[in-house]
């Protein structure tokens, strides 16, 4: 008896044993790592007006600017050159501009990337002709 108790023993702790070695040992402390990761935005610039921006005294609207460029935009208005007994002048945003006879205004100048909508009004205006004005947005 004694014989079988020994045999059975040690069946049980080479099972033991095995099983042990079966075991998946503890994980020590995770590893660790770095990586960099580049992306590459594409510039895009929008400029947007709720109506024909048309130069007429009392006439008013909203533009919408949208610039993504880190070193800002610039909106500018193109039109057809003024006679020399032309005139307008224009409230865009918290500017008032008289319009260059030239045919090409600066309305605004942004250092910064953002998204705003922009109310100008028309005031003072004495034209010969309707002019209407053409925005574009350019990234600095």
């Amino acid at each position: 008896m004694t014989h079988r108790v020994l045999r059975a023993l040690a069946a049980a702790t080479l099972g033991l044993g095995l099983f042990a070695a079966a075991a998946p040992a503890l994980a020590g402390p995770t590893a660790g790592g770095t990586y960099r990761l580049r992306a590459t935005v594409p510039v895009a610039c929008w400029v947007k007006p709720t109506s024909p921006v048309m130069a007429e005294s009392g006439r008013s609207g909203e533009v919408v600017e949208a610039c993504n460029s880190p070193g800002g935009f610039t909106v500018s208005a193109q039109y057809r050159p003024l006679s020399p007994t032309e005139k307008a002048t224009m409230f865009y945003g918290d500017r008032i501009l008289d319009l260059d006879k030239s045919g090409g205004q600066v309305l605004r100048r942004s250092s910064i990337a953002t998204i705003r909508s922009v109310s100008y009004r028309f005031n003072e205006v004495e034209l010969e002709q309707p002019l209407i004005l053409a925005l574009t947005i350019q990234p600095i």
